[in-house]
């Protein structure tokens, strides 16, 4: 019977999920979290130690089963508040051992004599490792009420290959024959680019010009996010002796590539600031000391902001009129005053656009002339220099 009993329970423990939870009041019972946390799954044993975290706390391990998805619960049990505490919770990595078997005389597995609990083993991992509720803040989790829909179907993302062309995009673009592309800057050397349509998409994708500037072209996907970061570090506390580039260089090298320095000052020796670009998570925030000929001096350096690119406008090209154009060969050829009356001529100097009086005639003279011409060519087919001079009708003229 005790076989059975225990067989069922170590069954229950291969299909359940056992939950790390703290900061709770020490008045809370196992029945205030079992009440608590069952909304959010189904609860099957709750167990509170009676010893207290080394800062200080109370903890407990929540057993689920039917768990889908194991992030999601934890993320939801990191919104539950008990009068002012709010609930930390991770994943425990070792269960606790059955509450059975301190009493049954035939244990399974024999504890050593130097056998340290799997509970104490799994909270000790929890207080040193990445994921201790201790270290770390709970996950804020987010509804669907705080998600939005783009429609990216007309978007490339891309990862550049150089930090210093991405504010000549625009440009770049331009001339590679994608003038009316939009860039959107997504952090790291990563950009995000709107085309047109699903032609100019494909078109653009397959650009070998294009793909020259780029490490890598790809669909834009709505759960990206930039594993690097380009951010401005201010560094202060460096004597002027090793005021130099190679001094703040070597500097922000601890958290990654410098890309660029702040435009040296004359008169300013408090501080410098870079521009480097890092795959650190958390804000730069430290002190360290540097040694310089023998001596110690304490440097600090704060994270500022995220760089910003700044991208350059396509230039536009430069159109003028037709009269422009006449007016500028005019200049070329020093007719200018001709052209344009600049008030030293008079009004009778001025040809004007319509013929009054024997500028009649003139004109009337002239269109005989080209019409007796056409004629000419017409009847005799064909055109000579020497006969049509010597024709009545020009002679008439």
């Amino acid at each position: 019977m005790m076989h059975s009993f225990r067989s069922n329970a170590d069954h229950t423990r291969l299909i359940s999920k056992s939950i790390f939870i703290t900061n709770f009041p020490d008045s809370t019972t196992f029945k205030d979290l079992w009440n608590l946390c069952q909304p959010y799954g189904t609860v099957v044993d709750v167990f509170i130690p009676n010893r207290k975290s080394k800062s200080g706390k109370r903890f407990a391990f929540i057993r689920f089963i039917k768990v889908d998805n194991i992030d999601r619960l934890v993320g939801n049990l990191c919104t539950l508040w008990i009068g002012r505490f709010h609930l930390h919770a991770n994943v425990v990595r070792f269960d606790r051992p059955p509450k059975y078997a301190s009493r049954s005389s035939h244990p399974v597995n024999p504890k050593p004599a130097n056998h340290v609990s799997p509970v104490a083993t799994s909270f000790v991992l929890a207080v040193k490792g990445n994921s201790s509720p201790f270290v770390s803040k709970p996950a804020l989790v987010l509804d669907e009420s705080c998600l939005v829909t783009r429609d990216l179907g007309y978007f490339v993302m891309g990862e550049v290959l150089q930090f210093s062309s991405i504010n000549n995009l625009r440009v770049i673009l331009s001339n590679e024959g994608f003038p009316n592309a939009h860039i959107v800057y997504l952090g790291g050397l990563w950009v995000m680019i709107e085309l047109e349509s699903a032609k100019t998409k494909l078109n653009l994708m397959n650009h070998v010009g294009v793909a020259s500037w780029f490490r890598s072209l790809c669909n834009a996907q709505s759960d990206f996010v930039a594993k690097e970061r380009i951010v401005w570090v201010d560094i202060e506390g460096v004597p002027l002796h090793a005021w130099s580039r190679s001094t703040f260089f070597k500097i922000g090298s601890k958290w990654g590539d410098v890309l660029e320095l702040e435009d040296d000052h004359d008169d300013l020796f408090a501080r410098k600031r870079l521009c480097i670009k890092t795959k650190h998570e958390e804000n730069i925030l430290e002190s360290f000391k540097i040694i310089v000929k023998g001596k110690v001096f304490c440097v600090r350096a704060k994270e500022l902001f995220v760089w910003n690119p700044t991208f350059k406008d396509i230039p536009e090209a430069v159109h003028c009129s037709d009269d422009e154009s006449i007016k500028g060969e005019a200049e070329m050829n020093g007719e200018d005053s001709k052209l344009n009356n600049d008030g030293d001529a008079s009004d009778s100097e001025v040809v004007s656009d319509t013929y009054f009086g024997d500028n009649a005639d003139e004109q009337n003279d002239m269109f005989q002339l080209c019409y007796n011409f056409v004629h000419y060519v017409y009847e005799t087919g064909s055109f000579s220099w020497d006969s049509w001079i010597q024709h009545p009708s020009l002679i008439s003229l």
